[in-house]
């Protein structure tokens, strides 16, 4: 999950200077005058923010899109504006200290504003940098920098909440970032503002597991990136988790799909053992990837749907379906080199969209827009129609009030 088109791996984008530098002064002014964001809230969540927060966690299911800086993205935006549940710009980053830098694009804004769509923008480690990563989370001062400055930029430009995304943790931070989520979420909460977090799948308890290594099962084995999240832990924090059941295959593996039915049904079964189903976002892919084999070196890269069509309509392209995986595919040759495509369409959509029935989870989250295939629209409008309201959790809500204080929260 290495490149801008596949999911969230970017290096995020520098804002321009006079934007943060506003940022910063006002965030210096709140705290200057010894009050934190959380504390200027008023004891009761406006009644927009109220509203938005209700649609978001009584969507089924909830469906949330990821929108990356791009012309097709605003284009998909604009056109289904209606058919989504909340927004994940990824259009923030963290820095060492705590600093968060970044901003939503205002056409973005304008066109959400103009649809009532939620806003939940990610914050990133810039890169997925591991050391800027660490140096956050094991600085107490720059914790609480970096959840001060996300309770304010909700607050001020009235997001829903926010998403955490930092990946590349390194495994021995484990504890340390379910320290921060804690943190994060106890400003969010006392504003009535939400907090989701994206993590890597994960299909065992132990990092790294023996058992998988012994059976060679190396399609369901907890990676690196998944070590530091700690499902049960993050479950209780966050309102919901968006389960990144992408990049099966990538640049650094042979082809394969992006994202197997078995490889995604794996991790869901491992994630809900220890999440209730009602808090799990099931992550989904829009793109596709080729790899090119040739005599020395194998390459890959992420395809978007127009870029798949330019490939399909070569002469004697012949789509097939893998059985197993429950994707289709197909191969051609270019001279010495030889092209493997995976991709998903209608058929495979619709495969992946059931298992949020099947597993009774919150609803899904697709990186990204602009990259879709349009089919993928009607085949979600069709899958709403058949779930059934996911059951509420008033014990969770219970805890969070009177975490909240004085502050309530609307569920």
């Amino acid at each position: 999950m290495e490149a801008v088109e596949t999911k969230k791996r970017p290096t995020t984008r520098l804002v321009r200077a006079t934007v943060v530098a506003a940022a910063s002064l006002a965030l210096a002014s709140v705290l200057a005058a010894g009050q934190t964001p959380e504390r200027r809230a008023s004891a009761k969540s406006h009644p927009t923010l109220m509203a938005m927060g209700k649609r978001v966690l009584g969507a089924r299911p909830l469906a949330m899109y990821y929108y990356y800086p791009d012309e097709r993205g605003i284009e998909s935006l604009r056109a289904r504006a209606g058919e989504m549940t909340a927004l994940g710009p990824q259009t923030f980053r963290v820095e060492a200290d705590g600093v968060v830098r970044g901003e939503v694009p205002a056409q973005v804004m304008e066109i959400a504003r103009g649809s009532g769509l939620p806003l939940m923008p990610l914050v990133v480690n810039p890169g997925f940098d591991r050391r800027t990563a660490s140096a956050v989370l094991r600085d107490p001062h720059a914790q609480e920098r970096a959840a001060t400055y996300l309770a304010y930029l909700a607050k001020r430009d009235d997001y829903v909440g926010w998403q955490l995304d930092l990946e590349n943790i390194d495994p021995r931070d484990k504890a340390l970032y379910t320290r921060f989520a804690r943190r994060v979420a106890a400003k969010l909460h006392a504003d009535g503002r939400l907090l989701s977090i994206a993590v890597v799948p994960r299909f065992s308890d132990r990092y790294p597991d023996p058992r998988a290594l012994h059976r060679g099962a190396t399609e369901f084995r907890t990676s690196e990136w998944g070590a530091p999240f700690d499902f049960r832990a993050l479950g209780q924090i966050a309102d919901f988790l968006v389960l990144m059941t992408y990049d099966h295959h990538s640049n650094a593996t042979p082809p394969g799909p992006v994202a197997g039915h078995e490889w995604i049904s794996q991790a869901l079964k491992y994630a809900v053992r220890r999440v209730p189903p009602s808090r799990i976002v099931m992550g989904l892919p829009f793109y596709g990837r080729e790899w090119v084999q040739t005599a020395d070196a194998r390459l890959s890269r992420p395809l978007a749907f127009n870029d798949l069509q330019l490939l399909l309509q070569r002469p004697g392209v012949e789509v097939q379906w893998d059985t197993r995986w429950r994707a289709p595919w197909f191969q051609y040759q270019e001279g010495a080199e030889v092209h493997t495509i995976w991709f998903d369409d209608r058929r495979s959509f619709k495969e992946k969209l059931d298992l949020i029935r099947q597993f009774r989870l919150r609803g899904f989250a697709a990186w990204r827009l602009g990259t879709e295939d349009p089919e993928f629209w009607s085949v979600a409008a069709e899958m709403s129609k058949k779930l059934v309201p996911v059951a509420r959790q008033p014990a969770r809500v219970s805890r969070r009030k009177a975490s909240a204080g004085s502050a309530s929260r609307s569920r």
